[in-house]
């Protein structure tokens, strides 16, 4: 035991019943107005001739008073509130602690290597208030392993060490496979910025790749250079220090494949409403229609953008001996009135549906081949060479899919500016998207490790894909007649369960627990719980997710919500880490307090370029801000618009 541990005075010592799996601790009178709750503790023993520290974190304190709990007193106490000479002095306070890490060493000049208890300390052995000297001590063989997220939930003066690894070869500091982690709590737990302090711990890894899914668009707005809550964290500074490839895709940035998801962008963007054509079944024709008159033509997906192709189109659809109108229309009323809303587009060259055809053509089209597709965004990820390897996000959200609208500049100007209540990215639009991205991540892992397999090599992709807002992807249940949802589920349940071999892990952020798929959480193995989810179901959820102990679910449901500070300076953001996520880790969970952003670069010494000012994200427009209820001007739709506004 070191010197500075000798020194220390013991907060309690070892009572009795004990078990290896459960120890009774007697607290010192010393130490009973110390806060204890939470903070790490440890204690010495001799094992097979080593020297033993076996670690733990305080769950919980009980404190009894036999005498207060004798009927012949209540009388007493209801008169007075005390017992002369009793109360007080007579309080017994125990707890019960779980061991944690245990670590061992044969002579104080060897480093501390992770151990087994198998034995037990004898009653009265002293239990100490673990320091962070001695806590550095323990670490110094695997301090090139650690990261820092947050202090101990009841010690701000000791910093947890974690494991933020990667999935690539050991001998450089890999995991040797991949791991699923989940982050989530309620809204202002916290968990985006513990989301991002994890990332920018993965991404000190140059071997390991990273993708982002990102519908609310906060990760995008990071990468793009966006100042983003209040944290404080430098995260596109650090991304840069590190010197670290970081890329986000917007919709104008992909290049968009396959007549199914053609079929959905043609409808987010109202092309059918163009066409004055109101119901689901005749807009699923009309869709069916166009893919099907572009396969028999001499046009493909990624060419149909000019406008003599969408002209075909249209006189394909009118034209009485090809049967198109028949099939969308079943009467004859609205199949005239169609031929007639055809014949008025083609006559005049300013109508809004040409402005449409433009960019949904653009959408898809191979252009000068600087756009890429899913696939190949996919496939530069996994395969990029270790030192270029990226961090890209690709972007779902509404907000900075209008910007990339405005960075296209005056060629789309009409829908931009007379469109702007639509959104792009419709939520079976996104459940396409994400499932080509599942389904290539997961079939493209497993081919590029074969191929290096028969290449001599065992290096594996080490490549981590992130889910913001999970719960849309991975529902614990799934409408009926939801059919891309379904397939989305199925396919990332799949992905979850066969690709940690090949080195792909997935990494879930979101609100709740009990939203989520149960396999997918099953399959979690490091888990942080923030505030929030200390009631009903999601209490449940917690509860069974570690393993049911009652101390630790008691500790959690203290948790304070961090909008009830006061100052925004005394906020606190706790959070429970579950799982192989921290050498101090072991069958029960850690508690700790989040970081702030500036303390979280400091302490883990990482390196932030601060060439870049923060821009100021752009305020919402008039019709962004009216279609939240605010402003006081009539909301006008795409099919209200004047047909010539295109001049």
């Amino acid at each position: 035991m070191s010197q500075d541990h000798k020194k220390e005075a013991p907060v309690a010592a070892i009572g009795s019943p004990s078990s290896t799996e459960e120890l009774a601790l007697d607290v010192m009178d010393a130490a009973s107005g110390r806060r204890l709750v939470g903070s790490l503790v440890s204690f010495g023993l001799t094992q097979e001739g080593r020297d033993v520290c076996v670690t733990g974190q305080v769950t919980g304190i009980e404190m009894r008073n036999r005498w207060h709990e004798l009927d012949v007193m209540k009388n007493i106490i209801k008169t007075d509130g005390t017992i002369p000479f009793l109360s007080g002095r007579q309080d017994v306070r125990t707890a019960t602690l779980s061991p944690g890490a245990v670590f061992s060493r044969a002579s104080a000049d060897e480093p501390w290597s992770h151990e087994v208890l198998g034995s037990l300390p004898p009653a009265g052995t002293p239990v100490m208030r673990l320091t962070q000297e001695k806590l550095d001590e323990l670490m110094e063989a695997q301090r090139q392993d650690l990261f820092y997220v947050g202090r101990a939930y009841g010690d701000d003066g000791v910093s947890l060490p974690m494991y933020v690894k990667h999935f690539g070869d050991p001998r450089r500091g890999g995991q040797g496979e991949a791991y699923h982690s989940l982050v989530v709590g309620k809204t202002g737990s916290g968990k985006s910025t513990l989301a991002k302090f994890l990332l920018a711990g993965y991404a000190r890894h140059e071997d390991m790749a990273i993708l982002v899914v990102d519908p609310k668009g906060e990760f995008a707005d990071e990468i793009a250079g966006y100042a983003v809550g209040d944290s404080g964290l430098p995260f596109r500074g650090i991304l840069k220090g590190l010197g670290r490839p970081a890329r986000r895709y917007g919709i104008t940035q992909v290049r968009l494949e396959g007549y199914e998801l053609f079929e959905d962008v043609l409808a987010s963007l109202g092309l059918d409403r163009d066409l004055n054509i109101r119901g689901a079944e005749n807009k699923a024709e009309l869709a069916t229609a166009i893919t099907e008159i572009i396969r028999e033509s001499s046009f493909t997906l990624d060419s149909c953008r000019p406008r003599e192709c969408f002209e075909e189109i249209l006189r394909r659809i009118a034209d009485e001996d090809d049967g198109y109108v028949k099939r969308i229309y079943k009467s004859k009323e609205p199949q005239d009135a169609l031929r007639e809303e055809i014949e008025k587009i083609l006559a005049k060259p300013g109508h809004r549906i040409w402005a449409t055809w433009d960019f949904l053509g653009f959408l898809f089209e191979k252009g000068d081949g600087t756009r890429q597709t899913i696939g190949q965004i996919v496939r530069s990820i996994m395969a990029s060479p270790s030192g270029e390897r990226p961090l890209v996000v690709l972007d779902l959200s509404t907000p900075g899919n209008r910007r990339d609208m405005e960075d296209l500049g005056d060629r789309f100007i009409a829908l931009r500016e007379q469109d702007e209540e639509r959104d792009l990215f419709t939520e079976s639009l996104q459940k396409k998207v994400i499932y080509r991205i599942v389904s290539d991540m997961r079939r493209l892992s497993e081919t590029i490790v074969s191929q290096r397999l028969r290449e001599g090599s065992r290096e594996n992709v080490n490549t981590l894909v992130v889910f913001e807002e999970a719960h849309r992807y991975a529902p614990r249940q799934v409408a009926a007649d939801d059919e891309d949802g379904k397939k989305l589920k199925a396919k990332l349940i799949e992905a979850v369960r066969e690709t940690r071999k090949f080195g792909l892990g997935w990494f879930f952020v979101d609100q709740t627990i009990g939203g989520l798929d149960k396999e997918i959480v099953q399959q979690v193995r490091c888990s942080y719980v923030g505030y929030g989810l200390s009631m009903g179901e999601e209490l449940n959820s917690v509860r069974e997710m570690v393993g049911g102990d009652q101390r630790d679910v008691g500790l959690y449901r203290s948790f304070k919500d961090p909008a009830s500070y006061g100052r925004p300076s005394e906020k606190r953001f706790p959070w429970m880490a579950f799982g192989p996520v921290s050498p101090m880790a072991a069958n029960h969970p850690l508690f700790f307090n989040a970081f702030s952003g500036t303390d979280f670069a400091e302490f883990n010494r990482l390196p932030v370029d601060g060439t870049d000012r923060p821009l100021r994200l752009p305020p919402q427009s008039v019709a962004a801000r009216r279609g939240k209820g605010g402003g006081n001007v009539k909301a006008e739709s795409l099919s209200e618009l004047p047909e010539d506004i295109l001049g």
